[in-house]
């Protein structure tokens, strides 16, 4: 479908008065195509396991466009830090992409968007640092170079966003997004984001997050140097935490399901009992129940799976002499990394 569209593009016909007619039709048949791929490729993609005889990347090649929201809905327009100014100096957008990258790749592993992130002032604190820096200081990096274009789509299939390292935008490329490029970065390594590609009239291009999220980029594949040098986390985050506590930390190894629950029942011992209620500090349980106060049960051995909630009940039970406690979720679920969607 690329190679067709690409072909019969009405500028090669210029005489054929039946060529703009074909190709519009045409167009039309594959953007149907395409909306209909936005609405499956969630499920697809999500869990999708590479056999044995399939290689990731011709798994890749019969994707013609994708963007990491058909993955991950919640990653749509989702952009953290954001500057409060525009940038004039690449010393600020290294360490301001690196933890774009970051916190995009830390809600995937949360499950939806976290409401504890890293922040401007993360960004300020390594002013003058590479992405290389901010990256290894939060547990490494990967690279991929020489152009592997195919590489860097599994990578962002499988994985997330990534950083082009060494993209150079052109005079007329940084007058055309005057807003999205960093001035002093023009001819120069311009760090950006890149969130997935697409087919256009005039070829395939990648899918660039703006720094300042305003808009996104579409820089054609091979152009630019900007698949050169491409950088990632290293890190999948799921021992960083997300979300803001307070927390009860608890295995949930035997609730597999738990991000999707409604509420949770657990059998707790007095002692843990009473670990349940440091969380509230001195506020008694009938109030914390009464009131229903807010706290967070955090996966101890995923601290990026966490979720919102509130104790409904209390009960002792005399003969078991164990409590039943239930917890009323109080989010709509998440859909968190799991084991099966790592390698």
């Amino acid at each position: 479908m690329k190679q067709l569209l690409v072909q019969i593009h009405p500028s090669n016909f210029p005489s054929n008065e039946d060529a703009l007619n074909i190709y519009e039709d045409i167009q039309t048949f594959y953007d149907a195509c395409c909306e209909n791929m936005k609405i499956n490729d969630s499920k697809k993609f999500r869990r999708r396991k590479i056999s044995p005889r399939e290689s990731p990347t011709s798994v890749v090649d019969s994707v013609v466009q994708f963007h990491v929201r058909q993955k991950w809905p919640w990653l749509d327009g989702y952009l953290r830090p954001l500057c409060p100014d525009k940038l004039t100096s690449g010393k600020v957008l290294a360490p301001l992409v690196a933890y774009q990258c970051i916190n995009c790749r830390g809600a995937i592993a949360h499950g939806k968007r976290p409401s504890l992130i890293y922040s401007w002032d993360n960004v300020v604190s390594m002013v003058n640092h590479s992405i290389m820096d901010v990256l290894e200081m939060h547990g490494g990096y990967k690279t991929i170079v020489d152009r592997k274009v195919e590489d860097i789509k599994v990578e962002i299939i499988k994985n997330g966003p990534v950083i082009s390292f060494s993209f150079i935008p052109t005079t007329s490329f940084a007058r055309d997004h005057s807003e999205s490029i960093v001035k002093s970065r023009i001819k120069k390594h311009h760090y950006c984001m890149i969130i997935g590609w697409k087919l256009t009239e005039y070829g395939e291009v990648w899918l660039v997050q703006s720094y300042n999220g305003c808009e996104i980029l579409h820089v054609p594949v091979g152009h630019s140097d900007i698949e050169e040098i491409i950088i990632f986390p290293k890190n999948n985050f799921l021992s960083v935490t997300w979300q803001q506590g307070p927390y009860y930390d608890i295995d949930m190894s035997n609730f597999r399901a738990w991000h999707q629950y409604e509420e949770l029942s657990l059998i707790l011992k007095s002692h843990e009992l009473e670990e349940l209620a440091e969380v509230f500090g001195e506020r008694p349980f009938h109030e914390v129940i009464s009131e229903r106060i807010r706290f967070v049960i955090r996966d101890k051995k995923k601290n990026a799976h966490s979720r919102s909630c509130f104790i409904d009940r209390l009960k002792w039970d005399r003969h078991s002499k164990v409590w039943h406690v239930v917890m009323k979720f109080i989010d709509r679920g998440s859909n968190p990394l799991l084991d099966e969607d790592m390698d």
